[in-house]
């Protein structure tokens, strides 16, 4: 999932928006100092009787099933209760925070001092780390064993394990497949069958991403795209599929240490210094707004797109085509087709990257167990699979895999398998500025600001001063 409203912003909106936002900051401090504690937050009350007990939910942006489904788990756990003769009936409280992944950390924070956090906190897995450590959630290694979460496919519990524990439960999982133009490939003179074996063939491992280069190359060359390749425009856990393509780590799980594995990066810099050399991707790629990039890959003006299955929910929500406006999911696959990330080498494993979102169990919850057993529920496929065809995500557990309207639809059916391939950024608190580093050094080498060897020779003396002893070095 991409940053909640982030863009290419000029100097000026950016100056704005910090300044709102610390002008959000006080006002938030100052209620939580002036409220009286008869304002704290209740959570239960009585009703003739029965007790009811009121859970918090919050995410952020416009993905809102993420709470809303969990509002339906609870009309599930209510039936559960009064059947167990319990005098207790849970009522869920949602809210959706509109700002950046920042802001929204930060503002959970403030929340909990306050003592005025949600109970369940949505967020992507890769906060697990801050979280945990700074006392922030509870683990639920139980919901391991419940019947809800027995089909989890197996790789994604590492997203949500972070010192030998669980601290997450899943939410959704997506992949960020390499989406290709079916129209230009069809210019190019290839068959309806090449076209739709191209994603086969790339996880067999025969179209390699050197293959993607030149075919890229010969589509500019010959006038049919502006562009052969484009990417993110702004910082992100894609870009480290790359060095995870050449056999790179990012993190030593053993040591809880970031890993700057100075051969990978290298190869992932020279990857984009490669494709910007060669006038692949547009000179201020990492300058542009997200507007921009969704019109590029619409109108048809790239032949390859790094993004992610949710793009389809996208652009069905924003006018990025010149002609149609917005654009269905049967358009996109009409004319749009969707591959894993090629492997390094020829007969090697292709990948995807998952950023899996993930309920975190506030560890002021006064009613932890009623808080998990809502987790429980909301994982049903049925409910997995209300979200995952409105927003455009993958099911996090075999049982939402197989939901026959999963099956049926246009555009997850064909991407299922990808959870297969799929890696992850990890979870260490370090990550953030990592990430921010490494994207630092790609937009340095895409601009010609630096060589390959120039970038990372700065990059390791940031990460040294950024992370310290949380990093780990490999020549």
């Amino acid at each position: 999932m991409d940053k909640i409203g982030y863009g290419g912003r000029k100097v000026k909106k950016r100056l704005i928006s910090n300044i709102l936002f610390v002008v959000f900051i006080c006002v938030v401090l100052i209620i939580a100092g002036c409220e009286q504690p008869s304002l704290s937050k209740k959570s239960s009350t009585d009703v003739d009787g029965t007790k009811i007990v009121t859970i918090r939910a919050q995410t952020a942006g416009a993905e809102l099933t993420r709470v809303e489904n969990l509002v339906k788990a609870a009309e599930m756990l209510n039936k559960e209760l009064k059947e167990q003769g319990k005098d207790i009936q849970v009522k869920v409280k949602t809210s959706s925070f509109n700002g950046s992944w920042e802001e929204y950390a930060k503002q959970f924070m403030l929340a909990f001092k306050a003592k005025k956090e949600p109970d369940i906190y949505a967020t992507g897995h890769e906060n697990i780390g801050w979280l945990a450590d700074g006392n922030y959630i509870i683990p639920l290694d139980e919901l391991k064993k419940s019947k809800e979460y027995s089909d989890v496919f197996p790789k994604l519990w590492e997203s949500v394990t972070y010192r030998g524990h669980i601290w997450g439960a899943l939410q959704d999982t997506e992949a960020r497949p390499v989406f290709y133009n079916k129209d230009v490939l069809r210019k190019l003179g290839w068959s309806e069958e090449e076209i739709d074996s191209l994603p086969e063939k790339v996880r067999n491992g025969e179209f390699t991403l050197e293959d993607m280069t030149k075919l890229a190359e010969e589509a500019k060359t010959k006038g049919l795209v502006q562009y052969g390749i484009i990417h993110r425009p702004v910082d992100g856990p894609d870009f480290q599929a790359i060095a995870y393509n050449f056999g790179g780590k990012v993190y030593d799980p053993e040591e809880n240490k970031i890993v700057l594995d100075k051969k990978a990066v290298e190869k992932q810099l020279n990857y984009y210094y490669e494709i910007a050399k060669k006038k692949l991707i547009p000179s201020n790629l990492t300058q542009m707004e997200w507007s921009n990039i969704h019109k590029i890959v619409v109108n048809g003006k790239t032949l390859f797109y790094y993004g992610g299955i949710w793009n389809v929910f996208n652009w069905g929500q924003d006018n990025f085509h010149e002609k149609l406006g917005k654009v269905d999911a049967k358009w996109v696959n009409d004319h749009l087709g969707m591959m894993l990330i090629p492997a390094a080498e020829k007969g090697g494993k292709p990948l995807t990257l998952s950023h899996p979102f993930v309920y975190t169990v506030s560890a002021q919850t006064e009613h932890p167990e009623l808080v998990k057993r809502l987790l429980e529920l909301v994982a049903t496929p049925a409910l997995q699979t209300e979200h995952n065809i409105k927003t455009f995500h993958l099911p996090v557990t075999k049982g939402g895999a197989e939901h026959p309207d999963f099956k049926a639809d246009v555009t997850l059916g064909k991407v299922a398998y990808m959870s297969d391939y799929t890696t992850f950024p990890p979870n260490h608190e370090g990550f953030p500025k990592y990430s921010k580093a490494v994207f630092n050094a790609i937009q340095a080498v895409e601009l010609g600001k630096k060589t390959p060897r120039e970038a990372l020779r700065d990059l390791e003396v940031q990460l040294q001063n950024d992370l310290g002893d949380q990093l780990k070095i490999v020549d």
